[in-house]
This record gives structure tokens, C-alpha cells and sequence, in this order.
């Protein structure tokens, strides 16, 4: 047997062969790889029971029913309902989200995984680099946990099945789903994180036909164009969609990635593996001598782009995912691809298939320029053909560009996506004026965009919609949102005139959502939390809280008030709210994960709240609450400075806090979880689509983390951060460059 052989793949081939009927003794089988027999003896019982097979017979695994003991998970917010799939790692489960009532997918690693630091801190690795990627086709992460007993993350449930399971007789609609799979494949090279286990079964179709990519177990984080040479012996992932110079001498690089991804598709169409063998030596072998044979099919054009993407040679493959992509738009757009070398004669083949109106008409023409009479009549039709196609092209327009705004108003804000959306406005109100679009309309693309800028920091921008914005609305909402712009841009003069226009425009409004936006003026400019402004701010929201007492809006802001003069609630007190602001904010986190506002109201409090030990020691529970919506925050919200100072304040308030305590089991957890915070920023750091302010924090967080270890004398600690400080200012190419380098220099100094 190779030594280039897994567990993994050998935990595969005897559930492979179990499955197809094949009675294979447990013995017999580790007999035959003597090498891993001690280890196959632990894990292979364990398989047999996860699968529900018995060691002496077969039964087509099904959906199985959760052991009693796993139904509830200790310490989480999980019910597990029945087992979905199983592998050499852990089960996946179908589960309920307690809180939520939702249903969500929980991994599980193995029971006999759990005493392997290796194996746990692999586990871990893979929730986090799923958390970091928000793409809408990668399996989204919730939440994660670790303990002695139980190792898990919670993730979106797919209802769907892998693509081995589809059988695909339109290749134009398997290309279509290969976009999908090829666009995510691009987000996540870009953000440096190399998937390495690219097969149909980790690639998800749900009911809508959209494709999620799953399973980041083995993957690896790239942070630039070096690849990772992996030791010899160690192959993780599936053999027969490894590439040849990964199989060879261990080299991975994003085009080992592609390689796997066209072999999937090549096996998708032809419905066969691409290579067979007697063994998995002689398999290894085959990849590794000689390129695999060339793809046939019906359609030319997408055979070229799959050959293409499994060349035996990297350098013949494409130059990255996203180009892979572009080609299989050009594939499904009836346009030349460039990997086919195509003829003159299939250039106009194409052509008549990608306009066949223009080649329809371009044929007509010429048959009936001899007659007259005709040609008038075929005017007429054209010309009326043309004004219906221009309408239904302005509907067309209108819709896409309604469904890009509504797309990237649900992703987490970026610089780029603002940029689009800014773009795509002249378009879209032209598009408006044509159709005689309402106001309100183009008003809604206002609102995407400002806020879309306002989180990711890019204030002029922000400015600019909100303030066109007021042409088409006259309530208090956008005037509220501008002022809030100018506030953090440090124009606070003018923004409190706007707060104060507000304030005595809607005050009195008869409308609750204006008298509403009258309560966030009137805190937006009071000096502190014993002002009138303040006291008044209260008794509207009490007013409001009467007759909307579920309202999620009103219930936060009531709470950011207690929250800052708890004596608000002895001297104005509302019936049947919870008293307790840290309680009631952590109820509308958990509840409404995607309004940033209420768990930055959280961190907020408790930052303000934990500022002696005594407090720390008297609301463990609390504090432990804050901390895990935070880093859920960090996660769907990374491109947003505020969030992010958020996090990494409370986060550093916790650690100064179990220093100070004292003992060395409270030294160590600072420790471990300074190194973890700042591992979870590395991350984001070299993400391409971050902005500069969110990269400032991270180079904030261990200059001040530098400033501990040289105050304690710790030099070889000293020496690794201050080298990852620098590379990291050669990356950044921020405005605080050369502030951040005179701080370094001054750390540096004796």
C-alpha cells in the first residue's frame, strides 16, 4: 500500500464497498492495510454504527433516527432531529434551532476524534473559514461550539442533494450550475482560502437550482502566490479528483482547485469516473503518468473549457477561477470560447444562435429587397416589433437592476458593492423615466445604496444618496440617516441643526414611526443621559412602547436608554419590558441577527459595564453572551469599521480583565484568546474586498499586543510579531501607513 494513502480514503473505500453490496468482513479489510490496522480497529465500529450497518450484513442507509443521548446538545441552542450524512470526520444532522425555530445543519465530529488535538483543532479551523466566506453559494455558518464532550457547528440547512445524485441531459443547465460553483470557487481564492476536496458530493443543488459548495474540511489558506507544499505521506481529500502535481509532490495552488472542478464536470457528463484502477496505488499512478483522455460531447465549446481545466500541465490551465467562469458565460451566451480555437464557420454558427432576431432579419432582408410592396410591409412589422421589444427590454432592465440592488442590500457592505450600486443609478433612473417608474422607486435605490455606504465607511458617498434621498420622501427617516452621516464624517454642528429640525418637525407627529425618528434625534443630540433631552426621548418612547409593545425598534431603543441611566426605569417606568437592558439586547440579538444595531448596543453595554473585576466575576454568564454574538457579528458584518472596533474593544477589555485577576489558568486564557482574536483578524486582513479601516484595527490590536510582550521581556514572541506587523504594512497601503510605522519603530526602540 502507498504511503500517500489516507484514513480518510481507506475509511471511504470500506463504506464504498459496504454500500454496493459487497460483504466485506471488518477483519479482512484491515488484514489487507496492516500499516493502519490499530487505527482502522477504533474508527471503522464507529462508521459501522453512524451508518447503521451491522458487521455482517448490508441495509441501504437511510435518514436515521438520533440517539437519545445526542438529542440536545449540552450548552447549546440545538435539538437534533435525524442524521443527513456521515464521513471519516463526523455526521451531519438535521436540527432545530431552539431559539429561532428554524431548521439548520449541525456537524458533528466523532466521538473518537474528540481526544486528537489535531483532529479538533482541524474541526475548528473548518467552521472558521466557512464563517468568513459570504457568498450566497457557500454553505453559510451560525454558530460553533467545543467542549470535552461534543465538538460542533451549526450551519444552513441545503435542502437539496450533492450533484452525484442529478443526472444532467441538458449540459447548457449543468453548465449554468457550474457558473454558480465556478464564481464561489473565485470569492474564496480571492479571500485566500484553497477549498482541496472539489467533488459532486460536496457540491449541493437545492430545490431552486442553486448550487452550495460545502465541506471546507481540508482546506488551506493561501496568503498569496506560493503554494503549500504538503509533507510527504500526507494526501487529505478524495484520490481520483486530486490533480497530478498535488498526487506528485504534494503541490497545492488554486489550480489544483480547477482541476478537481473539471473533473467533476467531466464526470457529470459522461455519467462514469474520469479514471479507473484496481487499486488506489495503481489509481495514484495513473493520474500521475499521463493526462486523462480528452472530453467528448455534444456541445464542443464546454468540452474545451472542462479539458482545458484538467491539463496535465498547471500552467495550460486558466489563469484563475474567475476566468474559468467568464468562459462558461461565453459557453451559455452562444459566444466564441477561447479554448476551442473555434472556425470561421462555427464563429457564424454561434453567431446565428446568439442573435437569431438580427440573423432572422438580416436573411429577410435580402429576400425581399426586390419587392416593394413587401419591404413596406416588413418596415411596419419590424418597426412595431422594435417598439415592443424596446418596452420589454426596459422591463427586463428594470427587473435585473431591481434584483441587484435587493441582492447586495443582504450582503455584508463593501467599497465595491457601493461603487456598483452608485453606477448602476443613472441606468436605473433612466430605466425610471422611460416607464414612468413611481418616485418611490427610484427613492428605494437611494436608501440601498446610503446605507450600503454607510456601513462600509465611504461617508461622501453616503452623504450623497441620503441627501437625494429628501427629494422623493418627506419623513424624518432620511433627514435622521443624513445627520448620522455627518455626525461620523465630524461635521456635529451641522448634523445637530438637522436633529433639531427634526425634533420639532415630528415631535408630535401623529404618525408613530416619525414620532419614533424624533426619539433617535433627540438622543443624537443630548449632552448626556440626565438631559431633558433625554427625559423626553423617554416618555415618546414610552408613548410608543403602549401601543406597539412587540415592536423590535422600539424594544432596542428603550433598552439603549436603560442601558444608559438605569434609574430611567424607578423614576419612568414601562409595564410588562424587561427591566434589565443587557438581558433585553442579548433577546433582540439573538433574535434579529441581521440588525448590527442591537448587538453593537450590546457590546456596547457590556464594554462600559465590565470595567472592574468585580463586575466581570458577578456576570460571567453575561459577558460570555456578548462575546459569542460579537465574534457571530464579526462574521456577518466584517466589512464594517464600526463592527469590527466593537468587537476588538470588548474583546481586549476581557482579556486585560483575566490578566488582572490573576493565576495562571486566567494568564493562559488571555493569552489564547489575544492569539485567537488576532488569528480571526489575519483572516480578514488579507481578504481583498476589506476595507483599510477594518485592516487598522488588526495592526492597532498587535501593536498594543507588541507593546504587552516587550513590557514582559518575552523575545521570541517579540521577534514573530514585530516580522508579522511588517508584513503587514507592506500589504496595507492605507493613509496610517507611515503612523503605523513610527509606532513600530517606537515599540523597537530599547
Amino acid at each position: 500500500m502507498s504511503t500517500d494513502t489516507t484514513m480518510e480514503e481507506l475509511a471511504a473505500e470500506f463504506l464504498e464497498r459496504r454500500q454496493s453490496g459487497e460483504a466485506l468482513e471488518m477483519e479482512t479489510f484491515i488484514s489487507d492495510h496492516p500499516n493502519y490496522a490499530e487505527d482502522l480497529r477504533k474508527i471503522l465500529p464507529l462508521m459501522l454504527d453512524m451508518e447503521q450497518l451491522k458487521p455482517t450484513s448490508f441495509q441501504t442507509p437511510t435518514s436515521s433516527p438520533v440517539p437519545p443521548e445526542w438529542t440536545n446538545l449540552p450548552d447549546s441552542d440545538y435539538r437534533l432531529v435525524r442524521k443527513i450524512g456521515s464521513g471519516g470526520m463526523g455526521a451531519v444532522f438535521e436540527a432545530i434551532q431552539i431559539s429561532l425555530n428554524r431548521k439548520v445543519a449541525v456537524k458533528l465530529l466523532n466521538s473518537s476524534l474528540l481526544t486528537s488535538a489535531e483532529q479538533r483543532i482541524q474541526f475548528e479551523n473548518e467552521a472558521k473559514m466557512i464563517a468568513m466566506l459570504h457568498h450566497p453559494n457557500i454553505v453559510k455558518i451560525y454558530s460553533a461550539g467545543c467542549s470535552e464532550e461534543r465538538c460542533f457547528y451549526a450551519m444552513e440547512l441545503i435542502e437539496g442533494t450533492g450533484l452525484e445524485k442529478h443526472k444532467f441531459e441538458d449540459l447548457r443547465e449543468l453548465a449554468r450550475i457550474a457558473i454558480q460553483a465556478a464564481e464561489a470557487l473565485a470569492y474564496a481564492h480571492r479571500c485566500g482560502i484553497l477549498h482541496r476536496d472539489i467533488k459532486p458530493a460536496n457540491m449541493l443543488l437545492d430545490q431552486e437550482g442553486n448550487l452550495h459548495i460545502s465541506d471546507f474540511g481540508i482546506a488551506f489558506i493561501l496568503t498569496g502566490d506560493e503554494p503549500i507544499v504538503e509533507q510527504p505521506g500526507v494526501r487529505s481529500g478524495t484520490l481520483r479528483y486530486m490533480a497530478p502535481e498535488r498526487l506528485a509532490k504534494g503541490v497545492n495552488t488554486f489550480a489544483t482547485d480547477q482541476y478537481s472542478f473539471g473533473v467533476t464536470l467531466y464526470e457529470l457528463i459522461t455519467g462514469r469516473p474520469v479514471l479507473t484502477a484496481d487499486s488506489q496505488d495503481d489509481l495514484k499512478n495513473r493520474i500521475c503518468s499521463a493526462p486523462i483522455p480528452p472530453l467528448v460531447c455534444r456541445e464542443p465549446e464546454l468540452a474545451a473549457i472542462i479539458n482545458k481545466c484538467i491539463s496535465f500541465d498547471p500552467e495550460n490551465r486558466y489563469r484563475d477561477m474567475e476566468e474559468t467562469a467568464a468562459e462558461l458565460r461565453r459557453f451559455l451566451n452562444h459566444e466564441p470560447v477561447k479554448a476551442a480555437g473555434v472556425n470561421p464557420w462555427r464563429r457564424f454558427v454561434l453567431w446565428c444562435r446568439r442573435k437569431p432576431a438580427v440573423a432572422v432579419l438580416t436573411f429577410a432582408f435580402g429576400f425581399f429587397a426586390a419587392a416593394f410592396a413587401v419591404s413596406l410591409i416588413i418596415g411596419y412589422i419590424r418597426t412595431c416589433a422594435a417598439l415592443r421589444l424596446a418596452e420589454q427590454n426596459a422591463m427586463t432592465a428594470d427587473a435585473v437592476i431591481s434584483r441587484i440592488f435587493a441582492r447586495v442590500s443582504e450582503q455584508p457592505a463593501s467599497p465595491q458593492n457601493t461603487r456598483l450600486l452608485t453606477a448602476l443609478l443613472p441606468y436605473y433612473q433612466s430605466i425610471a423615466r422611460q416607464r414612468s417608474l413611481p418616485p418611490e422607486k427610484i427613492s428605494e435605490a437611494y436608501k440601498v445604496i446610503g446605507e450600503c455606504a454607510l456601513r462600509a465607511g465611504s461617508y461622501p458617498m453616503a452623504e450623497d444618496a441620503f441627501r437625494k434621498m429628501t427629494r422623493y420622501r418627506t419623513d424624518a427617516w432620511p433627514v435622521n440617516q443624513l445627520a448620522a452621516v455627518l455626525r461620523k464624517s465630524g461635521r456635529k454642528a451641522e448634523a445637530d441643526r438637522l436633529s433639531r429640525q427634526v425634533i420639532a418637525r415630528f415631535g408630535k407627529s401623529k404618525d408613530a414611526k416619525d414620532r419614533y425618528e424624533a426619539v433617535r434625534a433627540l438622543l443624537a443630540v443630548s449632552a448626556d443621559s440626565d438631559s431633558k433631552e433625554y427625559e423626553q426621548a423617554f416618555r415618546i418612547l414610552e408613548s410608543l412602547l403602549k401601543d406597539h409593545p412587540d415592536d423590535p425598534e422600539y424594544r432596542f431603543q428603550y433598552a439603549v436608554l436603560l442601558g444608559r441611566n438605569p434609574r430611567l426605569y424607578r423614576s419612568l417606568r414601562i409595564p410588562g419590558l424587561e427591566p434589565n437592558a443587557a438581558k433585553l439586547l442579548a433577546r433582540l440579538a439573538d433574535a434579529y441577527p441581521d440588525q448590527p444595531e442591537y448587538s453593537l448596543a450590546l457590546i456596547e453595554l457590556m464594554y462600559r459595564r465590565f470595567r472592574f473585576a468585580r463586575s466581570f466575576q458577578n456576570s460571567r454568564d453575561a459577558i460570555n453572551d456578548a462575546l459569542h454574538i460579537s465574534e457571530r457579528m464579526l462574521g456577518r458584518w466584517p466589512n464594517d469599521p464600526q463592527v469590527v472596533s466593537a468587537v476588538v474593544k470588548l474583546h481586549s477589555r476581557y482579556v486585560e480583565i483575566l490578566r488582572k485577576r490573576g493565576g495562571k489558568p486566567l494568564v493562559f486564557q488571555a493569552r489564547m484568546e489575544s492569539e485567537r482574536m488576532m488569528a480571526i483578524l489575519e483572516i480578514l486582513f488579507y481578504n481583498p474586498e476589506i476595507t483599510d479601516a477594518v485592516k487598522e484595527e488588526l495592526i492597532r490590536y498587535q501593536l498594543r499586543r507588541l507593546d504587552v510582550l516587550k513590557r514582559r521581556g518575552n523575545s521570541p514572541e517579540i521577534n514573530s510579531l514585530t516580522k508579522k506587523i511588517n508584513r503587514e504594512l507592506e500589504y496595507y497601503k492605507g493613509p496610517k501607513r507611515d503612523e503605523f510605522r513610527k509606532q513600530l519603530d517606537k515599540t523597537d526602540e530599547p
